[in-house]
């Protein structure tokens, strides 16, 4: 694998995609209402790749249904009529690549164990492992779907609505769900990537498995290769089944001939890294996976829980701040460099600390390595 393959999708809220988004992963198509209609489907349009998939966490009122939990996200969450760069987050897709040479039981344990690091018992989330074939027919190629949110679900009775309000740190039960600072604080994405790739790293070795993923982008570890555009389903289709080759295919099939060349390079850096990062991590041979894998956590956790230097703000200047545009960026956040997308981030982030009344602004110093896994 050597480069870990990670991508996400921010969906915001006044948006409409949830629905189209869960009957894609989950294979859950409106035309299909039984099992039997779902499979004979799948197998006309060349889709029979769903090895699993499940939901969990959702708060009592979703009553197990995950579109009806996702929908409200879009119609509830942060200023769904607003302009898009001022609308709330409704929630975020991931596709996470899993190892090719593990198989379906190593890889629906990797799987597990990816979904209990990020989710938890309390992120309600939709995945789904697919195994379509490769291009070429030769081989399989292993994935995990994931719908989340950063909602935590807790012991406490809300509406639909009011799930998605403003949590109120002094009486949560009269707020919204809290949202997990680990979706929001600053390096967030990149530290997933790493854990992401702690993970897998952790399976492949106790797997016996010499191949590791890197979490840095292919640039940053000084691979002259681009990544992969994403084809469309009708673009991977036409090529299997008819040999089409279109100009997104055409680019794919290019890099693909590339990386074959760049492969025991990129290997290198990836074992190399692991090495290292094994260290940092304090993992040992002698450790059973419970073990290597709540170290793990501990160290997401630890960059999650970095306390940065803290302004008080008003809540009437946050508001100011929140409507005024670039003006009010400037004589609202004199000492920010940050554009009016990257304050409306901060305030989600403000928001959910706060509990009300007076704000906290997170003013964020670059990370420094520190063991954490960022640079």
């Amino acid at each position: 694998m050597a480069h870990v393959g990670f991508m996400r999708t921010v969906y915001k809220s006044g948006g409409r995609a949830a629905r189209g988004r869960i009957q894609y992963i989950t294979r859950d198509l409106d035309q299909a209402h039984t099992p039997a209609e779902r499979q004979l489907r799948y197998l006309r349009e060349g889709r029979e790749d769903l090895v699993y998939t499940n939901t969990r966490n959702l708060p009592g009122w979703a009553e197990g249904d995950a579109c009806r939990y996702f929908q409200e996200a879009e119609r509830s969450e942060r200023a769904p009529e607003a302009e898009e760069r001022y609308r709330g987050k409704a929630f975020e897709e991931w596709k996470i690549l899993l190892p090719q040479g593990m198989g379906h039981a190593a890889n629906m344990d990797l799987m597990r164990d990816l979904i209990a690091v990020i989710a938890g018992d309390v992120l309600p989330c939709t995945y789904a492992f697919h195994d379509p074939t490769t291009l070429d027919g030769l081989d399989q190629q292993p994935h995990l779907h994931l719908l989340i949110s950063a909602r935590q679900t807790d012991a406490h009775a809300r509406t639909p609505r009011q799930h998605f309000k403003r949590y109120n740190a002094r009486q949560p039960e009269k707020g919204g769900a809290r949202k997990d600072p680990a979706f929001w604080h600053k390096g967030a994405v990149k530290a997933w990537r790493v854990t992401i790739s702690d993970v897998i790293n952790v399976h492949l070795e106790r797997a016996g498995i010499e191949d590791r993923v890197h979490p840095a982008s292919l640039k940053a570890q000084g691979i002259d290769r681009q990544p992969e555009p994403k084809l469309l389903p009708s673009e991977s289709r036409a090529y299997r089944e008819h040999g089409v080759v279109s100009a997104t295919m055409a680019e794919v099939l290019a890099i693909r001939a590339q990386r074959q060349k760049t492969r025991a390079g990129e290997q290198a850096n990836a074992l190399a890294y692991w090495e290292v990062r094994k260290t940092t991590l304090g993992l040992t041979d002698d450790m059973d996976l419970p073990t290597l894998l709540a170290r793990v956590g501990e160290a997401r956790a630890r960059v999650r829980d970095q306390a940065p230097v803290r302004v008080e703000v008003g809540a009437q200047t946050v508001h100011e701040a929140r409507t005024a545009g670039d003006e009010g960026q400037t004589h609202a956040w004199p000492t920010l460099a940050e554009d009016i997308e990257a304050l409306a981030r901060q305030l989600d982030g403000l928001a959910e600390e706060g509990g009300g009344g007076r704000g906290r602004v997170r003013v964020w110093d670059r990370e420094q390595d520190a063991g954490l896994g960022l640079s």
